[in-house]
C-alpha cells in the first residue's frame, strides 16, 4: 500500500466520529431552535446551530487537507446590512456557507458509516484471509458433513478450508480483496472530496493554472 492509501484508510476510520458528533449537534440545535422560533427564543439557537456547522466544516477541511491532500478555502460570511447585533444575527441566518455546511453533514451522516464499514470490512477480511494459516490453530473444531472434525471454514459440503490447497485459495482471494480495498476506499473518499469542495469550500477556492494549489478530487 502506498502512503496515500494508508492516509485514505485513516481518514475513512477516524472521520466517522466527527461526522456523528456534528450531525447530532446541528440537528438537535436546529430542531430546538425551529420549535422555539415562534417566541423568538429559537432564533439564537438556530444561529448557534449554523456556527456549529461552520466549526464542523473547518474540522472536515482540516482533516481533508491533512489526510486527503485536499486544500480548500473557507467560505466567506454574509455581510450585515447595518451595524448592531440584530443585523449580525440576520446575516448569520442568511449565510449560504453555513447552510451548505448543514447540508454537508446531513449527507455525511449517510456516507460516513458506509465508508467506515466498507474500509474496515475490506481490509479486515482481506488480511484475515491472507493470514488464515497463522490464526487457524485458535479456531474451535467443528463437525463436517462427513462426520470428521475440522478447523476452518466450510464453503460448501465438499470444500473445507482446512487443508493447504484450500488455505492457498483463501489467501489468493484475500490478496484480491486487499488489491481492491484501496481502490474502493478511494472511490468513497472521492465522493467526500467532491462534497467538501462543493459544500464546505469557498466559491473562490483556487483551481489554478496560476501556480496555486488545485483541489485534488481523486
Amino acid at each position: 500500500m502506498s502512503p496515500r492509501s494508508w492516509a485514505e484508510l485513516l481518514y475513512a476510520v477516524v472521520d466517522l466520529a466527527p461526522a456523528i458528533v456534528f450531525f447530532v449537534a446541528i440537528i438537535t440545535l436546529l430542531s430546538v431552535g425551529v420549535g422555539l422560533a415562534i417566541i423568538y427564543v429559537g432564533v439564537p439557537i438556530i444561529a448557534l446551530a449554523l456556527l456549529v456547522a461552520r466549526l464542523g466544516g473547518l474540522v472536515q477541511r482540516s482533516m481533508a487537507l491533512a489526510l486527503l491532500d485536499l486544500p480548500s478555502d473557507s467560505p466567506g460570511w454574509a455581510a450585515p446590512r447595518r451595524s448592531g447585533p440584530i443585523s449580525a444575527l440576520g446575516a448569520l441566518l442568511r449565510d449560504a456557507g453555513s447552510w451548505r455546511a448543514v447540508a454537508y453533514f446531513i449527507i455525511k451522516m449517510a456516507l460516513a458509516p458506509v465508508t467506515f464499514a466498507v474500509a474496515v470490512g475490506f481490509y479486515a477480511y482481506g488480511a484475515g484471509m491472507v493470514t488464515f494459516t497463522l490464526w487457524r490453530p485458535f479456531v474451535s473444531a467443528e463437525l463436517a458433513p462427513d462426520g470428521s472434525m475440522y478447523r476452518g471454514e466450510l464453503w460448501w459440503p465438499n470444500f473445507l478450508v482446512d487443508t493447504w490447497p484450500g488455505m492457498v485459495v483463501l489467501a489468493l482471494l484475500g490478496l484480491g480483496v486487499l488489491w481492491c480495498a484501496p481502490r474502493v476506499v478511494r472511490f468513497l473518499t472521492t465522493i467526500d472530496r467532491m462534497l467538501i469542495v462543493s459544500l464546505l469550500a469557498g466559491t473562490d477556492s483556487p483551481t489554478g493554472s496560476d501556480g496555486t494549489r488545485h483541489p485534488r478530487l481523486y
